[in-house]
């Protein structure tokens, strides 16, 4: 490192430079891995390298360093003795205060960054007559009315422990991130959203779920369902039905094996998060149906997973974007602002990219007809988000780049398609997907 300085003192200049640009902070995040084998790990998200990791461990480092110097200059007394022969010290007390300039610009770049993750709203209250009032839309709240007010020292303890939990370790990344927002009075009442992860007919898009911790939880497991449904028209997933339910075996909604199933003592909230993100919102959902994933690798697997994502990907824009943007919840309002401003460049071309691939399918014998309604109405939502993306305000704290992102959208050529009044047989991937019960 003493022989590099200059090289390492511009690398610590571009990472303060990245810390200081909002849009460029998530590369300072950990990588997404493979969490689907790492579902089990609730220090997940810490075991993952990131920029800001390493630089915090080289911190630490040169921390110990500068206090050995300090310590043999006090065991010196005073004897002067320069040690001009070897570089290494000299060198390293060159980069020591960039590096522990870096590492607390970028630690507080991060911070800001992950207490978005999650944080408080206000979802109910009480009224004059002491009757609870939602002021948001909520899934579960007959069973939130019809519960006893009593709560148990165990239930209080355990959601305690959840949320110090989910503070520090929901999964935050630029491909795919998890954020929570807790009612500002009571812990068994949240809301959930996850923008889908990249390289799935899911990415970027935001999916909300309403969760609620019964009574006897943690013996019970937490009860979690998905809003984001098209008003119950879109089945997202073969795990994700149109009326929201939640197919898992952690959330005991899905006969697995038994090691998978609700454990009070184990088992916990952010694995059943990581397990929607990880498990549920995949590159190629058609395979999660019960005895599909025998066909993987076959011509007739491919075709028919290909089918699938083209209508979940159309569904993606028309319910996860458009519909997040024009219609967002009061929860994560900001949040959806932020996400789609500053990724609207990158998300316009993911569409174009859609649309081209399920073109090259349109005249298939096989699927040819499905994926060109598919592609149509891809192309008509693609159209409309741009409209949404192009009047969406600079979020407060970044800097303005609106004529960049008008010149790179040009670039998309939204023509129709024949076959567009097919829109109302596809806009729901229910149309395509198998009955079978998860």
């Amino acid at each position: 490192m003493a022989r590099h300085v200059p090289l390492y003192r511009a690398l610590l200049e571009l990472l303060r430079a990245i810390s200081t640009c909002t849009s460029l902070v998530p590369l300072l995040l950990p990588l997404s891995g493979d969490a689907a084998e790492e579902e089990e790990d609730e220090e997940r998200t810490e075991c993952q390298t990131s920029v800001g990791m390493l630089l915090a461990k080289m911190k630490t480092c040169v921390d110990t360093y500068t206090n050995r110097l300090r310590s043999k200059k006090d065991k010196s007394k005073g004897v002067m003795k320069t040690e001009t022969s070897d570089p290494e010290p000299e060198g390293l007390t060159l980069l020591v205060p960039d590096i522990q300039k870096t590492a607390e610009i970028v630690y507080a770049a991060t911070t800001n960054l992950r207490q978005a993750n999650h944080d408080t709203f206000e979802m109910v209250c009480e009224d004059e007559d002491s009757k609870l009032v939602f002021k948001v839309n909520y899934h579960y709240l007959s069973q939130v009315k019809n519960a006893s007010d009593a709560n148990s020292a165990a239930r209080a303890r355990r959601l305690a422990q959840e949320a110090v939990t989910l503070s520090t370790s929901l999964p935050l990344s630029s491909s795919s991130s998890v954020f929570v927002r807790c009612d500002e009075e009571r812990l068994d009442i949240m809301k959930v959203l996850i923008t889908g992860p990249a390289d799935t007919p899911y990415a970027n898009g935001c999916f909300e779920f309403d969760v609620y911790f019964p009574q006897d939880y943690p013996n019970s497991p937490p009860l979690v369902n998905l809003e984001t449904t098209g008003g119950h028209s879109v089945r997202f997933n073969p795990n994700l039905y149109n009326d929201g339910k939640v197919c898992l075996s952690i959330l005991n909604t899905w006969h697995g094996r038994p090691e998978e199933k609700w454990n009070p003592q184990t088992s916990s909230f952010l694995q059943v998060l990581v397990s929607i993100q990880s498990l549920i919102l995949v590159a190629e959902p058609y395979f999660n149906e019960p005895g599909y994933e025998r066909s993987r690798g076959t011509p007739s697997g491919t075709q028919s997973s290909r089918e699938y994502d083209g209508n979940i990907r159309q569904a993606t824009v028309k319910w996860a974007m458009l519909e997040q943007i024009r219609n967002p919840s009061p929860c994560f309002k900001e949040v959806i602002h932020r996400h789609f401003y500053l990724k609207r460049a990158e998300i316009m071309a993911q569409c174009e990219g859609w649309i081209c691939d399920i073109q090259q399918y349109s005249s298939d014998k096989r699927v040819g007809r499905t994926m060109s309604h598919h592609a149509a109405a891809l192309k008509r939502h693609t159209a409309q988000l741009r409209e949404e993306l192009l009047k969406l305000p600079c979020p407060e704290g970044l800097e303005p780049d609106g004529e960049e992102f008008s010149e790179k959208s040009t670039s998309l050529m939204v023509k129709e398609l024949p076959g567009q009044d097919a829109e109302k047989q596809t806009d729901s991937p229910d149309a395509h997907c198998s009955d079978g019960q998860l």
